[in-house]
């Protein structure tokens, strides 16, 4: 196990298999984004094997290295630098130790296929072990293969494990199955943050089925050999409960805060300012939470879902009184997380149930409790107001985000900028702008959530700018143009509009709309085409994307993550809002809170994947879902003339706009 604070060794990273097969160690999480087959591509090519032969290993908290989490689609940009040199450093190593072995001089020995030739003499990896793991502090000026001998970095690959996934032999958290193994169920409070006043388990102690009753604080669950005995007893547990309202934090950060801007408004030629509005939204993973824990005197194993393999080991460790080495975390595949599983909740109550009753237990949450008790993306409320100059250019720009916290990382002003102030402060140059972001309370539980606050920001960011470009009767491909100064920017946003012929007509009822941003270094730009009938039901017809992630390790898996942020975005925008009164949940199923299906599919999904190979890679997990809801209102806007300033765009808000 290894300490956060150790410099970077080879061990952490690699090993070299008696096998001669070799297995790449990270600390980051795969859950759909494909860095298990992009890691494995990295590391085939510097150590010269078989992409087969390269086993990967993410988030074992005995096994590899610290790492704080996978979030904000930094995973390929970490983790390609460090596997590289830790792979090129292991096969320096095998080098020399064939050297020594063979008695050629290592400068006349080279590698093919997991084996070390020259002098007419061969070593397999596996004969150069002797006994002896591969093993020191990796040098920052190790040579790296060259580009033109790298067989599997910028190829598409299809991901490794999703043969297993769609054949249903991938082993998610709710299939593992451990010896003695039982099943628990949780004791619901009426509201987060109620306190426990009495508690009555007699009539649940002596049901059929039931091993334990289980409190530690104000956690109470029950323990028993079947899903349905754990259920019926905590149901039939009778606690009484102190309901204590929770509000959130509050703080105001100023993010950006340029002079001239109240006066430069003042002086505008012409001013506009608008409010858009984004309610909350479920995370609504298609698998609602489950964890399993198996805790014994001397420690406990957990199987998890999780973005924080080593948030859990503490959090765990903290709640049970261990100490951390004493607690391994072993993440399984997730069935739908985007954030979701940043929290360990349901980790931590397994663990109290699996360490009340002397048993492994498997906890897995019902639909009703992910809806009710997971946490959710915060509501916001962005106020913009803009001047243009007589050129019709921004002269000044003035932006508030409201909006609720989106992590449980505190309110550190530094914090607040990348999470809830996320893409808060627009892409464009060449105007004055005052950015604020103001947090503000709620009752809900929030948290984090894909893209965080980028995607609500820039719904009202690029809504804006098509506002702006009416008002400046300029189109609003050429009004944002003005405004771009970044080339590559600028590259991304002619190329989309071009390819999706953004300025030529469409037919009746159809319209076309334009969204673009910068997110954590990637440049991504949209167009939708979508249908508004009379009624105002909205239909996305077609949506074009350009992105430009830097180096591409796998451009294939790029597009993959692209259209799957692109589809779930466009449910946030089109059907998704969380009910809520005083911080309880009103809809709680899947027939109160509708989702997109594959019939609210687009016909087709174009993205093209522009990256610019001399640039370092940047991440594409959160990306693609980030302006699709700006551009389908774009859209809905040019097909129907309903400017739509919140979201969902049911078919209600949009003949009211339509009429309006």
């Amino acid at each position: 196990m290894w300490d956060r604070r150790d410099p970077e060794r080879l061990e952490q990273r690699i090993r070299v298999e008696s096998d001669g097969s070799i297995t790449a160690l990270s600390g980051k999480i795969e859950f759909g984004q494909g860095i298990r087959t992009a890691f494995a591509q990295i590391v085939a090519d510097e150590l010269d094997v078989p992409i087969e032969r390269v086993k990967v290993v993410l988030g074992d908290t005995d096994q590899v290295p610290f790492d704080v989490g996978t979030f904000g689609s930094h995973s390929v940009a970490q983790e390609t630098p460090l596997l590289r040199k830790a792979a090129a450093f292991a096969r320096q190593q095998l080098i020399d130790r064939a050297s020594k072995k063979l008695g050629v001089p290592a400068e006349k020995l080279d590698t093919q296929a997991g084996v070390v030739v020259g002098g007419g003499k061969r070593a397999p990896y596996a004969e150069l072990l002797d006994s002896e793991p591969l093993a020191g502090t990796i040098p920052d000026g190790v040579e790296l293969m060259p580009d033109k001998r790298r067989k599997y970095a910028g190829k598409p690959m299809p991901h490794i494990e999703a043969r297993d996934v769609v054949t249903g032999r991938a082993r998610f958290v709710a299939d593992v199955r451990l010896p003695g193994m039982a099943r628990g169920a949780m004791v619901r409070p009426p509201m987060r943050g109620a306190k426990l006043r009495s508690l009555d388990d007699s009539a649940a102690r002596t049901m059929p089925g039931v091993i334990a009753v289980v409190r530690q604080g104000d956690v109470v669950g029950v323990v028993a050999e079947r899903d349905e005995q754990a259920r019926a007893g905590a149901t039939a547990v009778v606690a009484e409960w102190h309901a204590i309202p929770v509000d959130g934090p509050t703080a105001e950060v100023p993010m950006r805060a340029d002079a001239g801007v109240d006066e430069k408004l003042r002086g505008a030629s012409i001013r506009l300012a608008q409010t858009y509005v984004l309610p909350p939204i479920a995370s609504a993973p298609i698998g609602p939470s489950a964890a399993v824990a198996d805790v014994r005197g001397y420690g406990a194993t957990m199987y998890v879902g999780t973005h924080r393999p080593f948030g859990v080991r503490e959090q765990v460790a903290k709640t049970l009184g261990l100490p951390e080495k004493k607690v391994r975390v072993l993440p399984q595949i997730t069935s739908g997380t985007y954030g979701r599983n940043s929290a360990a909740d349901a980790a931590i109550e397994a663990a109290i149930l699996s360490k009340g009753s002397g048993r492994p237990v498997l906890l897995q949450w019902t639909r009703e409790e992910e809806f009710a008790w997971s946490p959710s993306r915060p509501e916001a409320v962005l106020e913009i107001s803009a001047g243009l100059d007589a050129d019709g250019r921004i002269a000044a720009w003035h932006y508030d985000e409201h909006t609720n916290v989106h992590t449980a990382a505190g309110l550190d002003p530094q914090v607040l900028v990348v999470t809830s102030g996320r893409n808060a402060i627009p892409p464009y140059a060449g105007f004055p702008a005052k950015v604020t972001l103001h947090i503000e309370p709620t009752r809900l539980r929030t948290a984090n959530f894909r893209s965080l606050a980028a995607s609500e920001n820039v719904f009202a960011i690029e809504s804006f700018m098509d506002e702006l470009a009416l008002l400046a009767e300029q189109d609003p491909l050429a009004f944002r143009l003005r405004h771009i100064e970044d080339d590559r920017f600028r590259r991304v946003v002619e190329h989309v509009a071009l390819r999706s012929g953004l300025t030529e007509p469409v037919s009746a009822r159809r319209g076309r709309g334009i969204a673009c941003t910068v997110y954590h270094g990637t440049y991504v730009a949209q167009v939708a085409e979508v249908e508004v009938s009379l009624s105002g039901a909205v239909r996305l017809v077609k949506v074009w994307c350009v992105v430009d992630p830097g180096q591409t390790l796998n451009p294939e898996g790029v597009r993959n993550q692209i259209e799957g942020g692109i589809q779930q975005s466009a449910s946030w925008t089109l059907k998704e809002e969380l009910l809520h009164r005083d911080g309880r949940v009103m809809n709680t199923g899947w027939d109160t809170y509708p989702i997109a299906t594959f019939r609210d599919a687009p016909e087709s999904i174009e993205v093209l994947v522009e990256g610019d190979e001399s640039a370092p890679p940047t991440g594409v997990g959160e990306p693609g879902a980030v302006p699709t809801a700006a551009a389908i209102a774009n859209a809905v806007y040019a097909a129907s003339g309903a400017r739509m300033r919140s979201v969902p765009l049911t078919r209600e808000r949009v003949r009211k706009a339509m009429a309006g």
